[in-house]
């Protein structure tokens, strides 16, 4: 709707040619898209969240593992049929995460590349206990940040 209110004010005149240009270049997604992890041959129906600052994905049973000097973590996640997945990854750094209530832990977070419609990025993902929550995949903003535009009332904009 937004898109189409922007469309319609550029027909008129109202809103200059660079702002179209921006909008023309990002991808629209909605509230729920899928999104994937080449190299970890995962698929995930994702939320998008654009109040988290950080991508975040499901892990259960994460135990740090030293090979060759350097910290990685293994961890358990599911994949888009619910299926447990055992995954070793390199840690890229720990970061302290504040939820809604103001709780504030420490989590892990691993680099990876991730395909959302034709667009790969490579970015930052947080390992957080995501068991009770829908989604197990969490898209923020280091993935989205100039790239998309996010309307709230469509999902699987991008397809099934």
């Amino acid at each position: 709707m937004k898109v189409l209110f922007l469309f319609t004010l550029l027909l008129l005149g109202s809103v200059p040619l660079a702002t179209a240009q921006l909008l023309k270049e990002k991808v629209l997604i909605g509230r729920i898209e899928w999104a994937s992890l080449p190299a970890l041959k995962l698929r995930h129906k994702a939320r998008i969240d654009t109040g988290a600052k950080t991508t975040s994905m499901h892990a259960v049973n994460i135990e740090e593992v030293e090979q060759r000097g350097e910290l990685f973590v293994k961890f358990q996640t599911v994949d888009s049929d619910g299926k447990t997945v055992e995954v070793v990854r390199k840690v890229d750094s720990t970061q302290k995460v504040s939820n809604t209530s103001g709780f504030v832990s420490k989590r892990y977070v691993i680099k990876e590349k991730i395909k959302l419609g034709a667009i790969e990025r490579e970015v930052n993902i947080n390992l957080n206990d995501r068991t009770k929550m829908d989604y197990k995949f969490l898209i923020g903003r280091n993935l989205l940040l100039g790239r998309f535009i996010v309307d709230v009332a469509r999902s699987h904009v991008l397809g099934d």
